[in-house]
């Protein structure tokens, strides 16, 4: 770099020199016929602001690859993070479901049958698209459907759901079981404590640049307040955190009481694009 700045100084003064003698008529001495002490002053004059903006764009180009190692560097921990908090929530869900089948095979062995094919067929859909980063909001009211199958074997007409989701958010992407932990919550904490059972609700709707989903259930309530029992407050926490990692500081998750009765879970995040086709 040093060469070619000296160099093209050296070139691009003679030749304008010649040039500015062609048009003029004037008679300049050239550079390389010009006393030392003017060579070397124009020489100094002519790259000091060479030498600052190479290095000032030598800077930045460095500082750009830096930036862009260390982007990559948080998004290799980010991916990381979720597939740890994603390894996590498998498990814990099938431990609960597992728990479940135990007590339902000495009461009901029918259908505790019925349960234990809903578990095969909802762990064959999950391990099939849980590795993917993201999927359609479609499968993942798919999963969660397969997992209230399960819940509503054991719960019978105690367990009541329903889902909305419009068609123009099918194909919106999020992270796989993302309402997974908060479906449970619903079911352990609302409807398992309500002596009637009662109905659970999911929805998914937009508000302006935001994808809202919602959990609610009219059952006992949950109280978010409340100080967490030694091992829980695992599923909010994982929402939670998941969001965070895949969605960032925009994403939220909020729970309140309904009115009447219940819980609301919901989930804020920007819209994602939509998943492309196969």
């Amino acid at each position: 770099m040093i060469v070619t700045l000296v160099l093209g100084t050296l070139i691009g003064y003679s030749l304008g020199v010649e040039a500015a003698n062609f048009f003029t008529g004037m008679r300049e001495q050239s550079l390389l016929s010009s006393p030392l002490r003017r060579v070397l002053s124009v020489m100094v004059i002519s790259l000091i602001p060479g030498f600052g903006a190479t290095f000032f764009f030598l800077y930045q180009s460095r500082m750009a690859d830096v930036e862009a190692h260390a982007e990559t560097l948080r998004r290799q921990a980010a991916e990381t993070q979720l597939r740890l908090l994603e390894s996590q929530l498998e498990p814990h869900m099938l431990f609960n479901t597992l728990a479940n089948l135990r007590v339902l095979i000495g009461m009901d062995p029918a259908r505790a049958q019925t349960m234990l094919d809903h578990l095969i067929a909802f762990l064959r859909a999950t391990l099939a698209g849980s590795r993917a980063e993201r999927h359609p909001l479609q499968d993942e009211f798919a999963r969660i459907a397969d997992y209230l199958a399960l819940m509503q074997v054991r719960m019978g007409a105690r367990l009541r759901f329903d889902f909305d989701l419009p068609e123009t958010l099918a194909d919106v992407t999020v992270p796989p079981l993302l309402l997974q932990p908060l479906v449970e919550n619903a079911i352990k904490h609302g409807l398992e404590a309500h002596v009637g059972g009662g109905t659970l609700r999911v929805r998914a709707a937009r508000d302006g640049d935001d994808l809202l989903l919602d959990v609610e259930d009219n059952g006992a309530g949950f109280d978010p307040s409340a100080v967490p029992t030694p091992g829980g407050g695992f599923g909010t926490t994982q929402v939670r955190e998941r969001l965070a990692v895949a969605c960032g500081p925009d994403a939220r998750l909020e729970i309140r009481r309904r009115e009447g009765g219940g819980t609301l879970a919901r989930i804020r995040m920007p819209v994602p694009a939509p998943a492309p086709a196969a």
